[in-house]
């Protein structure tokens, strides 16, 4: 009987194509497209803006925020994950896309005086 080529060895990895049409996209990939999105660009605490959408996600409001609103995030307990340094899960996605900076100024934000009036940043 003649052997069966393995499936697992260098020369049969090596014929092995991807195409990035079919690689399945990543948690990861997912929440970086979702920071550059244009309502996650602005930070819905001080309302800085970021053409390339910011860094971390306050994990309390599921929001993007810049680098000075995580650090008062943090101050006050807020656990604040990375979008590049941090493993995420598809959950973590959904709840990103269902909220969001856009979420955060309609919700929790809706009665707050505009950013730079009565003591907001």
């Amino acid at each position: 009987q003649p052997s069966q080529p393995n499936p697992f060895s260098f020369a049969s990895i090596q014929r092995t194509t991807i195409h990035p049409t079919t690689m399945p996209t990543t948690a990861e990939t997912a929440i970086k497209n979702l920071s550059r999105q244009a309502g996650n660009t602005t930070c819905p605490n001080c309302g800085t803006h970021s053409k390339y959408g910011f860094s971390t996600i306050c994990i309390k409001f599921y929001t993007f925020v810049c680098n000075n609103c995580k650090s008062s995030h943090q101050a006050i307990s807020h656990r604040c994950k990375s979008v590049t340094m941090s493993s995420w899960e598809m959950g973590e996605v959904l709840k990103l896309k269902r909220y969001g900076n856009d979420y955060a100024r309609s919700v929790w934000l809706a009665d707050a005086p505009e950013v730079g009036v009565g003591g907001r940043p």
